[in-house]
């Protein structure tokens, strides 16, 4: 007797311990948004009032490379927009989950989950990027 796996999914409820986890993993991934919303803006102030001696700093000591301070601050500005984007979705993951579960709409259930999916694609593609920037490091490096 083989069941539609396709069937089964649709018809999948959450019980109570189901709900627990999901309740637990919501408290922790607020916390850890919250943690994440907080560093962004610390070194986003740090950004702000430190940018332009970071610059002189990179330039005092790196002469040959002038304009790269500036570069390497718009790199840390687009990291951070990153990890902005990538906390908001885990914040929204960790609010709607636990949202849904406590009103029993599977709307919002299920808006929470997709926020966690998109969390992990972006993560997943940011992984993918880094490795092969790494490979491509590690060839360039040692193919001399």
């Amino acid at each position: 007797m083989e069941q539609n796996f396709s069937e089964s999914l649709f018809d999948l409820q959450l019980d109570h311990e189901a709900g627990n986890h999901f309740r637990e993993s919501s408290k922790w991934a607020k916390f850890l948004s919250i943690v994440y919303f907080v560093a962004v803006g610390i070194v986003l102030c740090v950004l702000l009032f430190a940018a332009t001696a970071l610059i002189n700093a990179f330039q005092q000591f790196a002469p040959g490379f002038a304009g790269t301070g500036g570069f390497l601050v718009a790199v840390v500005i687009i990291a951070l927009g990153i990890v902005l984007f990538t906390t908001v979705l885990l914040y929204r993951f960790a609010t709607l989950t636990k949202e849904g579960i406590e009103r029993q709409d599977q709307l919002i259930f299920n808006r929470g989950l997709q926020a966690l999916k998109n969390y992990f694609i972006v993560y997943g593609v940011l992984t993918i990027l880094g490795l092969v920037i790494n490979v491509f490091s590690a060839v360039t490096i040692f193919g001399r």
